[in-house]
C-alpha cells in the first residue's frame, strides 16, 4: 500500500505516533477514530477509500477562527478593531499552525501518499484537522482550552506595533476600510511546478489598479506577499503628512 506516516521510515516506528499527539495536546479522544481521520490526507484516503481530513480541517478552521477572536477580544481590552484583526490573522496563519503541528507530532502522525512531499500548508491544514476533531469529542471547552495553551506563547510574543508589517493582507483591507475603497481583489494569475511541490501567483487590485504580485506554496502565503508588495507601492506614492 502506498502510504505511510511521515517521520516513520519504511512505516516502523516504535510507539503509537497517534498517541503521541494526544499526549502533546494533553487530551485522549473517546472516538480515536475521528484523530485517525483528522490525520488522514486526502493523498492517502484516495487510496483506500476512507474520509480525508478535509472535512475536519473545515470545521477547525471555522472554530478556531471564532476561538481565538472571542480569546483576543478579552486579552486585548484596549485593542481597536483592525488591531483584533491583525491579531487574530497572525495567530491562525499557516506558518503559527505549522509550528504548533510540529509541537504535536503532527508530522510524524499524517498519513500520506508516499510520493507526497510535506509542506507548512498542509501541516497547518492538518493542525485544523486535529482541532475540529477535538471539538466533536471534547466540546466547545475543552476545545477552547486546548487552543489557549496552544497558542498563549504566540501571544504573548505578539507585538501590536509590529502587526502591519507581520499580517499585510489584514492590514491592507484595513486601509481600504478606512478609505472608503472597494476591498482588495486577489486573482491567482499562475501555477507552477508538480502536485507537490507547487508555487502559487497571485496579483492584488487595490485602489483600481494591479499593485501587487506576490509568489508562495500556498495560495495564502502568496496572497500574502501580493499585499505586502501592495502596501509598499501604496506607502510610496501617498505623500507623507
Amino acid at each position: 500500500m502506498s502510504q505511510r506516516r511521515r517521520g516513520e521510515p519504511g512505516g516502523e516506528c516504535s510507539g503509537d505516533p497517534l498517541e503521541r499527539v494526544e499526549v502533546a495536546l494533553g487530551y485522549h479522544f473517546r472516538r480515536p477514530e475521528l484523530l485517525a481521520e483528522a490525520l488522514r490526507h486526502a493523498s492517502a484516503a484516495h487510496e483506500v477509500g476512507l474520509s480525508s481530513n478535509e472535512r475536519l480541517e473545515f470545521l477547525g478552521d471555522a472554530a478556531l477562527s471564532h476561538a481565538v477572536a472571542e480569546w483576543l477580544y478579552s486579552s486585548w481590552p484596549q485593542a481597536s478593531e483592525g488591531q483584533l484583526t491583525r491579531g487574530r490573522a497572525a495567530l491562525v496563519r499557516e506558518r503559527t499552525l505549522a509550528a504548533v503541528a510540529r509541537q504535536l507530532g503532527i508530522a510524524e502522525a499524517l498519513v500520506v501518499s508516499s510520493r507526497f512531499a510535506m509542506g507548512e500548508a498542509v501541516l497547518a491544514d492538518a493542525c485544523e484537522s486535529v482541532l475540529g476533531a477535538l471539538l466533536l469529542d471534547g466540546g466547545w471547552r475543552r476545545f477552547t482550552s486546548v487552543v489557549r495553551r496552544l497558542l498563549r506563547p504566540f501571544l504573548v510574543n505578539l507585538d501590536p506595533a509590529e502587526l502591519p508589517r507581520e499580517e499585510p493582507k489584514s492590514a491592507l483591507q484595513e486601509l481600504a476600510q478606512r478609505a472608503g475603497l472597494p476591498l482588495p481583489v486577489y486573482r491567482q494569475v499562475a501555477v507552477e511546478g508538480p502536485e507537490h511541490r507547487r508555487v502559487y501567483t497571485f496579483e492584488v487590485e487595490f485602489a483600481g489598479t494591479v499593485r501587487g504580485r506576490g509568489c508562495g506554496s500556498s495560495k495564502r502565503q502568496a496572497q500574502q506577499e501580493a499585499a505586502r508588495a501592495a502596501l509598499a507601492a501604496w506607502e510610496a506614492a501617498t505623500p507623507q503628512s
